[in-house]
Order: structure tokens, then sequence, then C-alpha cells
């Protein structure tokens, strides 16, 4: 019963971590990206001024937040069944990051890095429609984490004790 409860509690808090990361990116995609990617540089108006729109708190904390309890639940699921489904999640995990940071990150910063002008760029706005394509993307890599974490709870953990394997 030890093994099963440990698995558990050390996975639970992973999938609620990762989903909870997923949704701050579909709202991130489907509302602010989907605004400011409309009509640069005249769109970008969201993130200009002293109290601009500016999530990077948000994004510098939760990404880590989800990959620490992704390797605890791990490492608490390790010698169970569930092992090759969290390693899965950690390589999707891991791909989003990497994609956003090497892949989308740049096309972002290009386009909100030209800053709020009252005009709008044809070709800005190709670029703009580049990184929202790409932000779907890096999004359906995060919630691709969250669905395998949420399967691998379907995954019966034995109880350590029935097998003489208990302590």
């Amino acid at each position: 019963m030890r093994t099963r409860t440990i698995a558990n509690l050390s996975l639970i808090p992973a999938v609620v971590s990762a989903l909870l990361q997923a949704g701050a990116q579909l709202f991130a995609v489907a509302v602010v990206v989907g605004t400011v990617t409309t009509a640069p540089p005249r769109s970008l108006a969201m993130y200009a001024g002293e109290y601009g729109y500016n999530s990077a708190p948000f994004w510098e904390v939760m990404p880590t937040v989800t990959l620490g309890l992704l390797i605890i639940a791990l490492a608490g699921n390790w010698r169970t069944p569930r092992r090759r489904l969290l390693l899965a999640a950690v390589a999707l995990f891991i791909a989003a990051g990497i994609f956003s940071v090497f892949v989308m990150g740049p096309v972002q910063q290009a386009v909100v890095g030209v800053g709020y002008r009252d005009t709008v760029d044809e070709a800005l706005r190709v670029q703009a429609s580049r990184w929202h394509l790409l932000d779907w993307a890096a999004w359906a890599l995060t919630l691709g984490t969250g669905v395998v974490l949420a399967a691998s709870l379907a995954v019966r953990v034995p109880d350590a004790s029935a097998t003489g394997d208990a302590p």
C-alpha cells in the first residue's frame, strides 16, 4: 500500500501543475497572442506603457514548478508500470520548452521587439501569424504532457506488500 500511496501522491500534483500550465498557455495563445498578432505594430498597444501587460513573472516560475513536480512524480513512480508514461511526459515537456525557447521565442521577440506604433505593417503581420501558429504548437506539446500524465493515473500500481517487495 505504501508504494501505491507514494506513487499517487507524487503524481497528482504533477498532473494538476501540467494541466494548469496548459490552461494558462491556452489563455495566452487564444486571448493575448490572438489579440497582439492581429495588426502589429498597432495591436502591440497592450504591451506599451508603464503598466503594459507582462506575463513574464508567471512564465518564469510555472514551468520550473511543473518540471520539479514531474521529476518528483517520476521518482515516486520509478518502479511502477507508470514509468514509461512519465518518461514520455517529461520528454514532451522538455520538447515543449526547447521549442518555445529556440523556435517560437525568437519569432515572438522579433514581433514584440518592434514596439507599438500607430500603423499596421503587413510584413510584420505575416511574422506575427507565424508566431501565433508556433504558439499553438507549443501549447499542443504542453497539453500533451498533461494528457499523458492524466492517462498515467489510470495505470494501476501494484501493492508492494502483495508481491513481497515491502520492507
